[in-house]
C-alpha cells in the first residue's frame, strides 16, 4: 500500500480519493480504495493544464480529457489518475507560456513552436506514476491517451497496455492544435468526421459527437407534473415506488449521481416489475425529451435511415459495444422514435 493519508472529492460523477503522496508535483486521484482498483485498473497520466483545467481555456484538449477519463473512470466503478505537475510537455509553464504567444502572434503549430524556441518536443518524466503502479503490483493497465509515448514509458518497465482512445471535443479554437499533435507529434486522436450518409451513429458521452442522444445530456424533462434535469435522472426514479425515493433521485446534482444513488437503492426497493416496464419508462424520457426540445427533434430527423447504438461495454442491454454482443436496445427506441416523428405523429406511449 503506498499511501494511507487521503480526502474524498465529491464531484459530478461522484466520490473519488485524493491521496496523500508526499510529493506536490504528483498527485493521485482513486475511484474507490486504491488497493481494489484491480489487476487491470483503467489508467488515466494526465499533465496538469494551468490554463483549461482552472480557468477553462479552450485552445487545446486537456480538460477535455480529464474529464472524460473521470467519467469513464466512474461509470467502470474504479481506476487511477496520476495528474502529474509537468506543464508543457515537460518543459514548464514559463516556456509554454511564450511557445503559446509564438502560436498566436506568430501563426505556428505547437511543434513549430518548440522549434523555433529550441526546445525539445515532449520530455515528461512517468516515472513517479510507474513507481506507484509498481508497488500496487499492477502488471497490466488500460490507458486512456492517444499518446504513443506514454504506451512506451509503461512498456519500457514491463507494464503491459491496451491504450483507450479518448475522444476530443473540436473547436474552432482547438482544431489546428489537435491536427498537428497527430501531424507532428504522432498522436493518434480520432479527428475524421462523419463521411458517410450510411455510416453508423455512434454516442456515448453528452459532451462529445452526438453526445446529445445521451441520457446524460443536459436536456431537462417535463414528466408526470415534475421537471427533471436530465432523461436519466426520470429513468432512475422510476425504479422506486416511493415517492421520497423517486425525489431523493431527482434531486441529484447530476445524472452519474441519480444512477449511483439508484444503484444503491435497487437491493432493497427495485420495483418488482422492472424488468417488464423498464423500456416504457424509457420510451417516456425519450419521448418527452424529443418534443420538448425541438432543437433534439430536428438532430434525430437528420440521421435519416442511418442506424443509432449506444457505443459501451458496460450496458448489453441498452447498448452495444460495437461488435454486435449488446441489445442496443436505447439505440433501437431512438429509431423508433425517429420514424413516428418523421411521420408527424405524437409519439405512442407504449414501445411498438
Amino acid at each position: 500500500m503506498p499511501y494511507k493519508n487521503y480526502c474524498e472529492l465529491p464531484t459530478l460523477h461522484g466520490t473519488f480519493r485524493m491521496y496523500d503522496t508526499g510529493d506536490e508535483l504528483l498527485r493521485v486521484v482513486t475511484f474507490g480504495d486504491i488497493r481494489k482498483v484491480g489487476s487491470n485498473p483503467i489508467v488515466r497520466l494526465h499533465s496538469s493544464c494551468l490554463a483549461s483545467e482552472v480557468f477553462e481555456s479552450r485552445d487545446c484538449d486537456c480538460a477535455d480529457q480529464l474529464r472524460e477519463a473521470m467519467k469513464v473512470i466512474a461509470h467502470n466503478g474504479g481506476g487511477i489518475i496520476f495528474h502529474l505537475h509537468q506543464e508543457g510537455r515537460g518543459q514548464g509553464l514559463s516556456k509554454k507560456i511564450q511557445a503559446v504567444h509564438k502560436m498566436q502572434t506568430e501563426s505556428l503549430d505547437t511543434a513549430e513552436s518548440f522549434q523555433v524556441m529550441g526546445l525539445e518536443q515532449d520530455v515528461r518524466d512517468y516515472t513517479p506514476a510507474i513507481q506507484v503502479l509498481k508497488k500496487l503490483s499492477i502488471k497490466q493497465v488500460r490507458l486512456m491517451s492517444n499518446n504513443p509515448r506514454k504506451c512506451q514509458a509503461l512498456e519500457r518497465t514491463g507494464i503491459a497496455v491496451e491504450v483507450v482512445n479518448t475522444h476530443p471535443q473540436i473547436r474552432p479554437e482547438n482544431a489546428s492544435y489537435l491536427q498537428s499533435k497527430n501531424d507532428k507529434l504522432g498522436h493518434s486522436l480520432p479527428l475524421s468526421g462523419e463521411l458517410a450518409d450510411s455510416r453508423p451513429i455512434y454516442f456515448y458521452h453528452s459532451d462529445q459527437t452526438w453526445g446529445e442522444f445521451s441520457n446524460f445530456s443536459q436536456h431537462a424533462i417535463y414528466v408526470d407534473g415534475k421537471i427533471w434535469q436530465t432523461a436519466e435522472h426520470f429513468y432512475q426514479a422510476q425504479k422506486f415506488n416511493d415517492p421520497s425515493l423517486q425525489e431523493r433521485v431527482r434531486s441529484t446534482p447530476s445524472p452519474m449521481l441519480a444512477k449511483q444513488v439508484a444503484m444503491q437503492l435497487e437491493s432493497k426497493y427495485l420495483k418488482s416489475n422492472w424488468q417488464d416496464v423498464k423500456e416504457l419508462i424509457m420510451w417516456q424520457a425519450l419521448a418527452a425529451k424529443f418534443t420538448q426540445h425541438p432543437q433534439l427533434k430536428e438532430l434525430l430527423l437528420s440521421t435519416k435511415n442511418r442506424s443509432i447504438a449506444e457505443h459501451t461495454n458496460n450496458d448489453a442491454y441498452w447498448g452495444d459495444a460495437g461488435d454486435g454482443s449488446g441489445l442496443n436496445r436505447l439505440g433501437e427506441l431512438l429509431v423508433e422514435l425517429r420514424c413516428q416523428l418523421r411521420d408527424c405523429k405524437e409519439p405512442l406511449l407504449c414501445v411498438e
